[in-house]
């Protein structure tokens, strides 16, 4: 990997989840590009069509998977033989038109691409949905996990992971110039090691080795629960996005492991701005800040690193909240960054 300080970055970059509220995707990207000047994220827009909520949005390409009365599932190649031998000849080709978001999917995505054939941000981000997510959302028609199937698990990996290289490739295409980052969410990481998700610490490192196999962009995963960390911290990823407002105490716990990943260069975006829409607006910036920089010279007890390592952002998606309410959150970002800067000079 290339360390993350040599990428330009400033100390303490502001950059968002990916969804947000609002139902016009021109609207959404202009609100993005607003706030997030040096490292806009595409929008994800659930509340404008249930075909961009978070698992739907990234089924295209996908063979065997069916949808009735609400309720998504999938077939393996047995009982869908045709669309499971077209996934695999498109598949080995390493056709990304065949894995792409369509409009319908991603108003958002597509709208950001059209605006950025003017605009010109030195950082870009992108974001899908995580196969250990996406597993154990999806189930087989006898109702088990599709990550517990084999076959199913390393498909979903593969689809995911071209999904990837082709929201790399339209993100480059426009803005070659751009540094890339992209991001698997993994909200389903909070239940590893309960009865519900039961697999090997060597069968999630085989999953996140493949699903990152190729892809030229610095590669993030979000997770926005409690977890284990030293597990995580081991899986290859560049850049750990977490709820630091919740669970910035129980990351500090794993030293040895927050020690080796940041001596390698990789990096931490803090979540530290609440989304809880009770807790939004109700605390000052000066507050996040200062809990922000607890942690920050915790760290520095037991681990050398750069400050350009650290980027702040929401503690999760914005997608349920009311748009006035998202506003407050990323204003808040800004407000922050400038309490940590101004902290240090």
């Amino acid at each position: 990997m290339r360390p993350l300080g040599s990428l330009g970055l400033e100390p303490f970059e502001i950059t968002g989840i990916g969804s947000l509220p609002h139902l016009d995707p021109e609207e959404a990207v202009d609100f993005v590009l607003e706030h997030l000047p040096r490292m806009p994220h595409w929008p994800q827009l659930p509340k404008r069509s249930k075909m961009e909520e978070m698992t739907r949005q990234f089924l295209e390409g996908m063979p065997g998977i069916r949808e009735e009365g609400g309720k998504i599932w999938i077939e393996g190649p047995e009982d869908a033989p045709e669309e499971w031998e077209v996934y695999t000849e498109v598949s080995a080709s390493g056709d990304l038109k065949a894995f792409a978001i369509g409009e319908e999917r991603a108003k958002g995505f597509h709208a950001f691409l059209m605006r950025l054939k003017e605009y010109r941000p030195p950082f870009l981000k992108g974001q899908l949905i995580g196969p250990l997510t996406l597993g154990f959302t999806l189930r087989d028609k006898e109702g088990r996990y599709a990550f517990y199937d084999q076959t199913l698990r390393e498909m979903l990996v593969k689809v995911l992971n071209l999904k990837a290289k082709w929201q790399l490739k339209c993100l480059k295409d426009v803005h070659p110039n751009a540094k890339v980052f992209l991001f698997f969410d993994e909200p389903s990481l909070g239940a590893i090691g309960t009865p519900a998700m039961s697999f090997s610490k060597e069968e999630l490192f085989r999953c996140y080795t493949d699903l990152l196999e190729g892809i030229e962009a610095v590669k993030g995963i979000h997770v926005c629960a409690n977890t284990d960390w030293s597990l995580l911290l081991g899986t290859g990823f560049d850049l750990l996005s977490f709820d630091c407002y919740s669970f910035g105490e129980n990351l500090l716990l794993w030293k040895d492991s927050l020690k080796a990943f940041l001596e390698e260069g990789r990096g931490i975006a803090w979540g530290i701005v609440p989304t809880d829409p009770h807790v939004v607006g109700t605390i000052r910036a000066r507050e996040l800040a200062g809990l922000l920089l607890k942690y920050v010279g915790e760290l520095r007890l037991f681990c050398e690193f750069s400050l350009s390592q650290f980027l702040i952002t929401p503690s999760c998606g914005l997608g349920t909240l009311e748009v006035s309410l998202a506003q407050s959150v990323y204003r808040t970002l800004s407000e922050v960054r400038e309490e940590v800067i101004n902290s240090f000079c």
